[in-house]
This record gives C-alpha cells, structure tokens and sequence, in this order.
C-alpha cells in the first residue's frame, strides 16, 4: 500500500459488525416509544441536495459530530443505501477507523457514512449513521421552508430521562435474573444433595463424633 494512499477497500458481504452497541437499540427503542408525544409541526425532513429525496427526519436525529461535519441519526429512510465495501482511513479525523458508505438511492450520490471499528475517541459514534450536513437540506414542515443543513446547529438533545428510564428497566432485568438464579440454585441442591437416609445418618454422626465439646 502506498503511503500516498488514505484509503482502501475491499468487498465483505451484508455487515455483521460484532461491535453493535446495544445502547443504541435501547435508545431507538425508547424513542420509538415517544413519538406519539411529538408534534409533527415542529418537525424537519432531511433531504439530498442533489434530488431531494428523504433521507431522514429530526426525530432520529441525536446531534453532530462537528469535527465531521455531520448529523449523528439513530436511523434513516429506506431510501440511504448502505455500501458493501468496508473501507478504512489511515489520516484525518477518521485515522484508524472502519466504515461503511451511505449513497442516496435517488442520485446514487455519497451522503454519509456509519463507522464500525474505531479509535476510542469515536467509539460513541459506532454503527450510527453520520449524513454530511453539506450534502443535506433540510425542509420545515411548519413553515415549509427549505433550509441547508450546514446553516442549522443540531443541538445534542437531552435525554436525562430517557436514560433514567433505561436504568430503572435494566434495574428491573437485573432482579429478575437474580432471581432466576436462585430458583436454579434451589434445583440445584434439590437435585443433588438430598442423601439417602443411611448415607444422612452416618454424615450426623461424623459430625457430632468430631466435636469435642459434645
């Protein structure tokens, strides 16, 4: 590989990325369980630039990565594809990282990407999808006006609650699990300590027999 080079690629199949963050599908979960709550007035439509197809909405979108230039989404529309190619960048501010092409199935054109494998210092940002702010506008529904993403400061939304929400759950799984523990152990000890008489009468008597005092 020549040092001039940034980047390289190769064909994998369908992405099965051992990295998954289980936090991330808890967060779509629960915020799949708010947006009957939202109102849709107030809401946006992300679109490609090129052709305007959606890509996206501002219900999913959690903030962006300035140092990227891009809007972290915890989903997209059907309409983003995401490329075969796994590729990886040696320089830039995705030194060392893996990621996954995201292309507009309207124009075909690139708009994002999801990182995979990365450095710590981008470890939050994996298997989201990141969508270029400077290849995205984004439509008011309120207003019906059509601004550019890269005018629009994407503020980290606050999810205090959410995660609360999330800790009381996962507290609640944890006490389940013990438990379950604790019926297995029951059976356990049901299963294979209960002696036979003869065997219980001389483990009494060993006992007794090795204690001084008595």
């Amino acid at each position: 590989l020549s040092e001039s080079k940034s980047m390289f690629s190769y064909d994998i199949g369908p992405c099965d990325s051992t990295q998954t963050s289980s936090i991330a599908d808890e967060l779509r979960a629960v915020k799949d369980g708010e947006v009957c709550m939202v109102d849709y007035r107030n809401c946006s439509v992300l679109q490609c630039m090129t052709c305007n197809t959606v890509l996206g909405d501002s219900l999913a979108i959690c903030g962006e990565v300035r140092s990227l230039q891009s809007i972290i989404c915890l989903k997209v529309s059907e309409d983003v594809r995401v490329n075969k190619k796994l590729e990886m960048s040696l320089n830039g501010h995705l030194a060392f990282s893996t990621h996954q092409v995201l292309y507009c199935a309207g124009c075909h054109g690139a708009v994002g990407l999801v990182l995979h494998s990365t450095p710590e210092h981008l470890s939050a940002l994996r298997n989201l999808f990141l969508l270029r702010k400077e290849l995205i506008n984004c439509y008011m529904l309120r207003s019906g006006a059509r601004v550019k993403a890269s005018k629009i400061n994407f503020k980290h939304r606050l999810m205090d609650k959410n995660i609360k929400e999330l800790k009381q759950d996962l507290e609640a799984q944890l006490k389940q699990v013990k438990i379950l523990e604790g019926m297995m152990e029951k059976l356990f000890l049901v299963k294979h300590c209960i002696l036979p008489l003869e065997s219980q009468t001389c483990y009494i008597f060993i006992i007794q027999y090795s204690n001084p005092k008595k």
